[in-house]
């Protein structure tokens, strides 16, 4: 996509030129429902990488999220809203009250097809356990502890901020309009992105949380020196895996790498 002092046709000029020998693909890309999250999900893991050289531990909260055409998309962006940021809830609560992180933070990727959620932090290595559990108490918080307006208008207030100042620059706006056409949206969506936001209610947050960020049914991932954590982990998560570093395979499921035969 291209914006900018550039008239149409020498747009499609310069598209032609750098890109009109590609070939056009022979089958089309597959259309995606309105709403194609997967709602069935594999059980819950807790992985431990055991990384013994490690200065510090980043402990990681993931889940499956939602795609970008999912209804409850404005929900989850208010959600997650209210969980990241400085202002939000996981820095609050980590960083701010108990010093344990320099930042603490969520992300809820939408894409073409349902992408993930994502709180996470890093730590010392001896509070690992203790901020895996404050990942998970301050997600499950959401549900059972909604935002009240004076906590959720801020947060709304950020989404529109960063929405507003990024179509100050013709590259912001070229990506806003690219984002829309890339998941098969209407272009005119981008009139509707502040009041849609605004339109979230406290009772639209907790219903998302409770509905789409289990955090109990997340996945608990912690990276670092596994002996300073790894016993207060075992107290909470009795089912938790650990895979030292040197057996780690991030091309397998499994996450570890075949032993083979002596």
């Amino acid at each position: 996509m291209i914006g900018g002092d550039i008239k149409a046709r020498n747009g499609f000029a310069l598209a032609t030129r750098y890109f009109g020998d590609w070939p056009k693909p022979t089958s089309v890309m597959p259309v995606l429902s309105a709403n194609s999250s997967v709602t069935g999900e594999k059980p819950s893991r807790v992985i431990v990488i055991d990384k013994p050289d490690a200065g510090q531990a980043a402990v990681f909260l993931a889940r499956l999220g939602i795609d970008r055409k999912d209804a409850d998309y404005f929900r989850g962006i208010v959600a997650n809203s209210v969980l990241n940021g400085y202002s939000g809830r996981l820095n609050q609560e980590i960083r701010i009250k108990r010093g344990l992180s320099y930042g603490a933070g969520s992300a809820l990727d939408a894409r073409r097809e349902t992408g993930p959620f994502v709180a996470s932090a890093q730590t010392k290595n001896e509070s690992g356990a203790q901020v895996a559990d404050l990942l998970i108490g301050e997600v499950g918080r959401l549900s059972s502890s909604p935002p009240a307006e004076a906590e959720l208008t801020p947060r709304k207030a950020v989404l529109i901020g960063n929405f507003s100042r990024n179509l100050e620059t013709g590259a912001g706006l070229v990506a806003q309009v690219a984002s829309l056409a890339l998941y098969g949206l209407s272009l005119d969506e981008i009139n509707r992105y502040i009041n849609n936001v605004q339109a979230v209610s406290t009772a639209d947050v907790q219903k998302f949380a409770d509905t789409r960020l289990d955090a109990k049914a997340s996945n608990i991932i912690i990276v670092g020196n596994a002996k300073t954590f790894l016993p207060d982990v075992r107290k909470h998560y009795p089912n938790v895996e650990v895979i030292p570093v040197a057996e780690l395979d991030l091309n397998t499921s499994l996450l570890r790498r075949k032993q083979t035969a002596p």
